[in-house]
């Protein structure tokens, strides 16, 4: 335990900074110092591997009664954290993640700081304690990719023929299962035009967005053969969205692109032919993300003069961890008061971490078409590992 005294606005700590690198769950543990002279800890972290490391502050230098903790994450931005001396006592505690660091960096310096701000032109960091200096729309920041760990999804699609039954809004229609095991996806398309080599005058590659084995975000990028079916490298519990990535002369797919699993044979997602990208309200959460939806938007089409079908819509969410689904919205549109529907909720849908969430359509009335769209917001937890 150490007393610190000053004479100039900073000072670095010795016993709470350290060049030294961990070895696989290694931990540093700085000496208790007393603060009570400086107003502000600044905290600074670089090294290679991920980890965690916590402030603690303490009374006597003995007992810890209060804890504050930082996630260092290698595929973020990681920036200084100032925190408020509140006790008499101060020490630095970091947790190396399992792999030997080759280099680390903690430095911890004491004095009478200003609020760290954020560069007009900079992403935000989602473990920043800083003051944004600029104009900003939080919406559109995340929507700009400005907002780490934050990331805008719009889902949109259709079903040509709603009947009495109820089925999942989405081009490939009937009912939906999210997968619980990973499988690998089979692609063929109805055309030979859909085709990346020979390079055909449809589409020839689409890339697709989806959850992996983990319920970790995961992309590929796959190669058409026409009506012949392909098979990806990549096994999926959920794909949110594919697209054609590299078209011909006729800039669309020609053919209907069908993905399904390869184990089980199931309909995950589908390019309707001259569609470019999947048309189907389905979202799969990564497992640590909570994503918030908080628009919505239905439609629904008369068959043909003199019918006015009146559709239930239900937004479904199924949780892979209780293996269980729930219904988390409804809504009735009789078609002879209203065709549309817009929502806008005070406090936006939550799904929790590795919710599949789809909207379904019944009618009363059959070959009803019903069109929709969604929008949310998926946010990263602060421990978020993409490879775990």
């Amino acid at each position: 335990m150490s007393k610190l005294y000053h004479g100039a606005l900073s000072t670095v700590s010795t016993t709470n900074s350290s060049t030294t690198p961990l070895a696989g769950s290694g931990v540093f543990t700085g000496d208790w110092e007393d603060v009570s002279q400086w107003p502000d800890t600044v905290v600074s972290v670089t090294t290679d591997v991920d980890g965690i490391y916590s402030v603690q502050y303490s009374p006597d230098g003995t007992n810890v009664d209060s804890t504050l903790t930082r996630y260092y994450q290698t595929a973020g931005i990681n920036v200084p954290h100032r925190f408020t001396n509140t006790r008499r006592y101060m020490r630095v505690v970091y947790t190396n993640n399992g792999t030997d660091q080759t280099y680390f960096r903690l430095q911890t310096t004491y004095g009478s700081r200003h609020p760290l701000n954020v560069p007009i032109d900079g992403t935000v960091s989602q473990d920043y304690d800083a003051t944004v200096v600029r104009p900003t729309d939080y919406h559109y920041e995340v929507a700009q990719g400005v907002r780490q760990g934050h990331r805008t999804f719009n889902k949109f699609g259709y079903n040509l023929d709603v009947d009495t039954s109820e089925e999942v809004i989405s081009s490939f229609g009937g009912t939906y299962t999210p997968p619980t095991s990973a499988t690998t996806l089979t692609i063929a398309s109805t055309s030979t035009d859909d085709d990346g080599d020979p390079a055909g005058t449809g589409a020839q590659l689409i890339q697709i967005t989806g959850i992996d084995a983990n319920r970790k975000f995961q992309q590929e990028t796959v190669t058409l053969d026409g009506t012949t079916n392909v098979v990806t490298t990549s096994t999926w519990l959920g794909i949110n969205r594919a697209a054609v990535a590299l078209a011909g002369s006729g800039q669309v797919n020609a053919g209907t692109i069908n993905i399904t699993a390869t184990t089980g044979g199931a309909t995950l997602a589908q390019i309707p032919t001259g569609h470019g990208t999947t048309q189907q309200c389905i979202y799969h959460t990564q497992l640590q993300s909570v994503a918030l939806a908080d628009w919505l938007w239905i439609n629904v089409n008369k068959i043909a003069p003199g019918t006015t079908p009146t559709v239930t819509i239900k937004g479904i969410a199924y949780n892979p961890t209780s293996n269980s689904r729930y219904e988390v919205f409804r809504a009735n549109i009789d078609t002879a008061v209203e065709n549309t529907v817009s929502i806008n909720p005070e406090q936006p849908f939550v799904l929790s971490p590795g919710d599949v969430f789809y909207l379904t359509a019944l009618s009363d009335t059959i070959n009803t078409i019903v069109t929709a769209r969604f929008s949310l917001i998926e946010v990263q937890q602060a421990l978020y590992d993409a490879d775990s």
